[in-house]
């Protein structure tokens, strides 16, 4: 009679390791992926805030810009800009100062000097503002000295500041304007 011995060969549990390692590689994608979705979300929302505050100080720069537009008489300005016209670097005296004095003010002082857009926006934290600057007068003649009246154009620098759904994100944003009296 022949034996014949049926080798049993012994389960090493291969394939549940390398179940166990897929099984994990796919959850770290998983988790990645959600992770990525959420910071996505967040550069949209911030982006969205971004264009909320550009929109809002271009629309209180133009208003200003058709302000000027519209006077019949050059305004006068002065240092105070009580008259929403401002002496160029009124607002910045110092002489060595190398940071501009837009970037330098927060939100109080443009409460308590600019001029507010007159319409409510509902989609800002905070009415846009903007403040005008007198830059230089030029002449039409070469001639000085002269008492008649004299024609010329006159530079404007329109700043406009807005910001969007939260105080956060802020735009500046300016202009010149070129007038004729």
């Amino acid at each position: 009679m022949t034996i014949y011995y049926i080798s049993q060969k012994r389960q090493s549990g291969v394939v549940l390791i390398i179940s166990l390692i897929m099984l994990l590689l796919l959850t770290i994608i998983g988790v990645t992926a959600m992770q990525v979705t959420g910071l996505e979300e967040k550069m949209a929302g911030n982006n969205k805030d971004m264009n909320v505050a550009f929109q809002a100080a271009e629309v209180s720069l133009r208003d200003t810009e058709a302000w000027l537009a519209i006077q019949a008489t050059e305004p006068e300005a002065n240092a105070t800009g009580s008259n929403r016209v401002w002496i160029l670097n009124s607002m910045d005296p110092t002489d060595g100062n190398t940071i501009n004095w837009w970037q330098e003010r927060d939100q109080a002082w443009w409460q308590a000097n600019a001029v507010t857009y007159g319409s409510a926006l509902s989609t800002v934290a905070t009415s846009p503002y903007s403040v005008i600057e007198r830059k230089q007068y030029i002449s039409d003649t070469l001639v000085l000295g002269t008492t008649n009246v004299q024609q010329g154009i006159t530079y404007y620098q329109v700043t406009s500041r807005g910001t969007g759904g939260s105080d956060l994100s802020k735009t500046l944003l300016q202009s010149t304007v070129i007038r004729r009296y």
